[in-house]
């Protein structure tokens, strides 16, 4: 990735290149963009009738599996975020087979929403094989495949949702990802052809007074917004966002998407982030890491302490009210995803 006249470079040993090839693959130096692989590799979801019962059927009437699984797919980044713990960690790179055997799991586990993250993601690779094509195969299954990227990189993942995480106007965002690449993720923003392509915008005692003037600035850029609020991993209370700041800014956020930005987050679900005021249905969540561990519970479980009140993973707000029947939790999380 070229930022001004600085190249910006990644660790890429012990991938193996033992997996199969399954898709067509690109000459080197080609990229495929997200219309031209889809247009290949197009696929067929289950229509909305067999979705509904099946959400029916594990979710209203029984209640025990999860249904939205989180995969760290690598912990490898090519930034140093102040807010993630995640690019200090490390596990060996899983190959294509490991990977899809891990989205097997999950599928059968009972997710049928699956979000692949980092470390960056996309730096993923096994061989000449890429995350478009571990996207590919869990398409195949999952309702809905989705990823979260500093979109650092060209957005062209063939994902039904592509979220870019955006901190701050230039100088916040610069400053929060320890790197000038402000610019550089909102031209590929711009470029993007992706038609899901939403900004995620994680709120923190630093960017919280730039929010309301973040939002009005990407909601001409994407497709939609989501907002949630930072965690205090490892007890690094200078980014944490007291209550009394995060009510008066949730109120403002409301005010927004009432007046029309396109904040995807339900009403409900901010409201009951103000003081969280909500309850955690977590085993509908499902968390795998690159060294293969599976939990179903709190994002946080293995990964670091968990302090619920001070939460802010609004994904999880919003599936918990949307499993107690919230009519407008259920319409959020259609339309991001379905």
């Amino acid at each position: 990735m070229q930022t001004g006249n600085k190249r910006w470079a990644w660790d890429e040993k012990g991938i193996s290149t033992s997996s199969r090839i399954l898709l067509p693959q690109p000459a080197p130096g080609v990229c495929i963009g997200y219309n031209q692989f889809m247009g290949d590799h197009a696929h067929k979801p289950p229509g909305r009738i067999p979705q509904a019962a099946y959400i029916l059927r594990n979710y209203v009437l029984t209640r025990r599996k999860p249904f939205l699984a989180s995969f760290k797919l690598t912990y490898r980044c090519n930034l140093r975020c102040r807010q993630c713990p995640f690019y200090t960690m490390s596990a060996p790179e899983l190959s294509y087979g490991d990977a899809c055997r891990i989205i097997d799991r999950l599928y059968e586990r009972g997710n049928r929403l699956l979000m692949f993250e980092g470390g960056e993601p996309m730096l993923w690779r096994d061989g000449e094989l890429r995350v478009r094509d571990l996207v590919a195969y869990a398409r195949r299954r999952f309702f809905s495949v989705g990823m979260t990227t500093n979109g650092t990189l060209p957005l062209d993942a063939p994902t039904d949702v592509l979220w870019v995480s955006v901190d701050g106007l230039r100088e916040t965002h610069n400053a929060l990802r320890c790197a000038p690449i402000f610019d550089q993720v909102i031209a590929n923003a711009r470029a993007s052809t992706h038609p899901r392509l939403f900004a995620h915008v994680t709120v923190n005692a630093i960017n919280a007074e730039e929010v309301p003037a973040l939002l009005a600035f990407l909601d001409g850029i994407f497709r939609g917004i989501t907002v949630q609020f930072y965690y205090p991993y490892d007890h690094k209370d200078e980014l944490f966002l007291d209550f009394d700041r995060r009510e008066r800014l949730l109120e403002e956020v409301i005010r927004m998407k009432r007046a029309g930005t396109h904040i995807l987050n339900s009403i409900p679900a901010l409201q009951a982030l103000k003081r969280n005021h909500w309850t955690c249905s977590d085993w509908l969540i499902d968390n795998a890491n690159p060294d293969g561990r599976m939990q179903q519970g709190c994002y946080l479980r293995g990964r670091a302490d968990i302090d619920c009140s001070r939460c802010g993973f609004s994904p999880h707000t919003e599936v918990s009210l949307a499993c107690r029947g919230n009519p407008r939790a259920i319409q959020a999380g259609m339309r991001i995803f379905l």
